[in-house]
């Protein structure tokens, strides 16, 4: 059921000191302490932590230095739906566009709700299938959401059980892979702390808020990042690039963490992913 004003909300979110009793949450948390990249994150939302609601396909987006949301890892998707896939302005007339802007779940389960909001979504020849978007977000930071779509109508209140949680840990994990270069020790101490028990991670949120802003990323890439940009494509690692083009293996780790900010993503994959569809590797156009 829907309201004339708009798309279907689901329930106001839980107090944060009980996040620590979700079960999905806590699942996400020691699968987050594995480092996994973001496609692993969408597989493992998809076939262990939310497979209780079944989810058909699930969208992972970050919210990048251009304004936009760029996806930056996908479960599901056929190969000519993947290679549709473009950034989303905040101001698009999308649920992932809504979610993030007002920083709250949308739920869209009635295909004419959907054709009136958001055209885009309402599929062809009527094949329409309902979806969930969940904002992930920090105090004073959007970070990104995640979208999933079902076969059939999920149970709102359940399906808000799990994600008031896991979008929880799930953003501040992103948080800190994309703007702290020490983000590994941090981010695994963090989540530690919530699987020994001790809650939502608090010192850490309030770690970020003080935090300078990060960093804009650049509005061109130099020659040298654009060749590192290249051997990564290549499956190079860091220790094989430096070698190869004569730096440090350190240069070519900040140089990442550059190129990364440019593409607004937070992993290698996810920019030659970028790159790729932008045509900035040999080979492609835009």
């Amino acid at each position: 059921m829907t309201t004339d004003s708009g798309p279907k909300r689901p329930s106001p979110a839980r107090r944060r000191g009980d996040l620590s009793n979700s079960e999905a949450m806590l699942s996400m948390v020691r699968f987050l302490m594995t480092r996994p990249t973001c496609e692993q994150i969408c597989q493992q939302l998809a076939l262990t932590i939310l497979s209780g609601h079944r989810p058909r396909k699930v969208l992972l987006c970050l919210f990048g230095v251009d304004g936009s949301l760029h996806v930056v890892g996908e479960f599901g998707l056929s190969g000519s739906e993947a290679d549709a896939l473009g950034p989303v302005s905040l101001w698009d007339a999308q649920p992932l566009a809504d979610s993030v802007r007002t920083g709250e779940p949308v739920l869209v389960v009635d295909p004419i709700e959907a054709a009136e909001h958001y055209p885009q979504v309402a599929g062809e020849s009527g094949a329409f299938r309902p979806l969930a978007v969940w904002p992930l977000s920090l105090p004073n930071q959007r970070v990104g959401a995640i979208q999933m779509v079902f076969d059939d109508e999920p149970d709102s209140a359940a399906l808000h059980a799990d994600m008031a949680g896991v979008s929880a840990v799930l953003a501040l994990y992103l948080s800190l892979l994309t703007s702290i270069a020490s983000f590994p020790d941090q981010a695994v101490t963090a989540l530690r702390a919530v699987d020994a028990g001790g809650g939502f991670p608090t010192m850490e949120l309030a770690a970020l808020q003080s935090r300078p802003a990060r960093k804009p990323g650049p509005s061109v890439l130099t020659d040298r990042q654009s060749g590192i940009l290249t051997l990564m494509a290549k499956g190079l690692t860091n220790a094989q690039i430096a070698k190869r083009i004569g730096f440090s293996e350190s240069t070519v780790r900040q140089e990442t963490m550059v190129i990364y900010r440019f593409f607004g993503v937070g992993g290698r994959q996810e920019a030659v992913r970028q790159a790729g569809l932008r045509g900035l590797l040999p080979g492609t156009s835009p």
